[in-house]
Parts: C-alpha cells; structure tokens; sequence
C-alpha cells in the first residue's frame, strides 16, 4: 500500500496529536476507542511522529471517547439529526458511533486536510465533507437548516481568538433551529505550557484560554450549559493504563492542571 506524504502545517499539522493518540490507544490491551481508522491512517500518511510523541497523546482517546458518547446520546434521541463536525481532522468518528441512514453527518476542516482526508474517507449521501475554515461566513449553508442539530469541535478552539468564536457560535444558533454543541477549553496555565513547543514544532499559535467557564457562557446567551467535565476527571480515564491513571490522579489534585481542558456541553 502506498504511503502517503502530509504537507501540513500550523494548526492543520496539530491533527496528528490526536490522531497519534488514538493509534496508540488502538494498540494498547485495554483500548478506549478501538479506533482501527487511526491507526492504518498513521501507518500509511509520512508525517514526523517524533513532533507529536508527548506523555499526554494519551488523554486524546479519552476526549474523544467521551465525545463519542455524547453524540450517540443526541442521535438516539433525535433520529433526523444533523452532525456537524467542525476542524474534523482525520478523525473516525463518524466510523466510531455508526449513525443511522436518518442522520445527516458533515466533517468541515480546511481544503488541505479535507484533501487528505479523501484518501481515507468516502462520501455518501448521509456523509458528506466541506472544505472550508471553520470562520468563513457561508460554509454551512450547504447543510440542512431545518432539523436538529449536533455541533462538535473537538481541540479545535483554542486555536481561535474569543471573538472569533463568538461570532462563530451565533452564526450556528442563528442558523440551526435548536440542538446541542460540544466544545472543550484550555485554562491559560495550560495554553501557557504548551505555547512555546507547538508553535517551535508546527508553527500553530494558542489563542483563546478560559479560566472561568462563566466566560464562555456569555458568548451566546442562546446557548445553555448543560454539561462540564475536566478532561482529568472523565470516567473514561479509569479505562487507562495504571501508569497513566496514576499520574492523571495526581495531577487532577490541582486545580490548574484539572481544569487544563475542560469538555462543555450546550443545548440551544
């Protein structure tokens, strides 16, 4: 099989981090995603791995899992949904939680990524990709407005300034008649740590930190926070190797390492 060469970078290039995570967790004995897609796209795409090997790729199968568990929660509860997956990268999950023919899934990343994602992934007439940054005005017209709708952005916006996804934010709300969306957050303590490397390593920028979660709540005022869970405390993280619950345990002690990233769940 032939390999294929990535010319990522920036923020697109930051894909890999979680995607290497979830390959890792595919091969490990107790895995959490059992997420097989990453792993063959790992095997076949020619990226430098050494730049995304961290102690913490790990906790990315954790994220994803828990928001794996959201969305089948919204499709069994509204069975013509729409899902709009926003910086989708390479990931699976539409492989991960087998929709239904009812529901309408759209991956939207930049056409660079999109293009990437081609090789692994194939429309449908319930899937469909859209190539497109995520702030453009108009990209979302091309998907039903009439139906319910789940939004996800899984590390996706902290690689947007606030106002940016303000504007964002009400733009979905705007156009979709009610649903729910899925967000995480970084703390300045950890935006702060990581800073530095990932911009040395792949040229991305951090942009928005949260420190207090009332922040976020205010971007919208259509939007209701119904959920909120410090990546270091999901339930998901006891599925780990020892070694990891063990360090995670000990961190999840400090705030500011519990509250690293936090995973937001709104009704609107």
């Amino acid at each position: 099989m032939s390999q294929i060469i990535s010319n990522l970078t920036e923020e697109k290039e930051t894909l890999f981090i979680p995607l290497y995570g979830k390959a890792m967790d595919c091969h490990s004995k107790k895995s959490i995603l059992n997420d097989s897609t990453a792993s063959n796209i790992v095997e076949r795409v020619q990226f430098d791995i050494s730049k995304h090997k961290r102690s913490g790729e790990r906790i990315t199968a954790v994220r994803a899992k828990q928001y794996d568990e959201w969305t089948k929660d919204f499709i069994e509860k509204n069975k013509n949904a729409v899902v709009v997956h926003l910086g989708c990268g390479l990931d699976a999950r539409i492989t991960r939680t087998q929709p239904p023919t009812s529901i309408a899934w759209f991956d939207v990343d930049y056409q660079e990524v999109i293009d990437l994602r081609k090789h692994f992934y194939s429309e449908t007439d319930e899937y469909k990709m859209i190539a497109s940054s995520i702030t453009s005005k108009n990209w979302f017209k091309t998907i039903p407005a009439d139906r319910p709708a789940l939004i996800i952005a899984e590390g996706v916006f902290e690689y947007l300034s606030k106002e940016e996804i303000k504007t964002l934010l009400n733009r979905l709300t705007d156009y979709f008649p009610y649903g729910q969306m899925a967000f995480d957050v970084m703390n300045s303590a950890s935006t702060d740590m990581r800073k530095d490397d990932l911009q040395e390593k792949t040229g991305a920028i951090l942009g928005w930190a949260v420190n207090d979660i009332n922040e976020v709540d205010k971007l919208n005022p259509k939007l209701n926070r119904v959920g909120t869970i410090p990546l270091l405390k999901s339930i998901y993280v006891r599925k780990l190797p020892f070694g990891y619950r063990f360090v995670f345990s000990l961190l999840a002690l400090f705030p500011k390492y519990k509250n690293a990233m936090r995973l937001l769940r709104y009704e609107f």
